[in-house]
């Protein structure tokens, strides 16, 4: 799965600090779901303002095992 971020450099690279994202599912899904990021790529927007990071989700498995 791929996703998208968007924000200023100080919150881009707060989430680039953290290898390991943990996403809440619904109830009747797996209650928390751990995805490792990969092909993280960050760009700039013409203005200098803003940041775009584009990765792939990977979820991560018992004992650190990718999907």
């Amino acid at each position: 799965m791929r996703v998208c971020f968007y924000g200023t450099d100080e919150e881009i690279t707060r989430i680039c600090e953290r290898p390991i994202l943990a996403v809440l599912g619904t109830r009747h899904a797996q209650p928390v779901l751990a995805f490792e990021l990969v092909n993280v790529r960050v760009t700039a927007d013409p203005y200098q303002t803003m940041f775009r990071l584009v990765a792939d989700l990977s979820e991560v498995r018992e004992r650190g095992e990718r999907d």
